[in-house]
C-alpha cells in the first residue's frame, strides 16, 4: 500500500506555493493583465495569488518588479505591514527597476504604522535623495513633515 502524495508547500501566510512552471496556455501578460483586473476590481486574494505566481513563473520579466510591487500594495491595504515591508525589500533589491522609488515610499508608509518612525524616515530621505524634486519626492518630504522630520538635504 502506497502512502498518500504529500501535500503542496505552503508559502508565507499559507497559500500554496506554484509549481515549478505555469500550467499549459497561461502565458505571462495573460497572468499579468488577470492579475490587474482581479485587483481593480477588488478581488486582492485572487489578485494576490495571481501576482505571487506571476512572480515564481515569470520572475526575470520586465513587469515582475510591477507585479512583486503589487503584492507589497495589496498587502498593505490588508494592513498586512510587516509581509507588506518584505515585500516592498524585494522590489528595492531588484537591480535597474521602475518601481524602486515607489516601493521605498509604501515601505516607509507601512513603517509608519508599525511605530518605525526612524526607519520610515530614512525611506523618505532616500527617495528625496535619489530623485530630488520629482512628484514622488514632494510626497515623501509631505511624510517627512508628518514625522517632524528634516527633509533630505537638495544636492547641488
Amino acid at each position: 500500500m502506497q502512502a498518500p502524495p504529500a501535500p503542496p508547500p505552503t508559502a508565507p501566510g499559507g497559500s500554496t506555493a506554484a509549481p515549478s512552471g505555469p500550467p499549459a496556455g497561461v502565458s505571462s501578460d495573460g497572468l499579468y493583465k488577470d492579475a490587474l483586473r482581479d485587483k481593480s476590481g477588488g478581488n486582492n486574494e485572487l489578485a494576490l495569488d495571481e501576482f505571487k505566481k506571476y512572480i515564481a513563473w515569470f520572475g526575470a520579466t520586465d513587469l515582475a518588479p510591477n507585479a512583486q510591487y503589487y503584492v507589497g500594495e495589496i498587502l498593505f491595504n490588508q494592513k498586512n505591514f510587516d509581509d507588506a515591508v518584505q515585500a516592498f525589500d524585494a522590489v528595492i533589491a531588484l537591480p535597474r527597476n521602475p518601481k524602486t522609488l515607489d516601493a521605498r515610499f509604501m515601505k516607509g508608509r507601512a513603517l509608519v504604522r508599525l511605530g518605525q518612525k526612524a526607519d520610515a524616515a530614512k525611506e523618505f530621505k532616500a527617495i528625496t535623495a535619489a530623485s530630488p524634486g520629482s512628484d514622488i519626492a514632494r510626497r515623501a518630504q509631505d511624510e517627512l513633515r508628518a514625522l517632524n522630520a528634516a527633509p533630505a538635504k537638495k544636492r547641488k
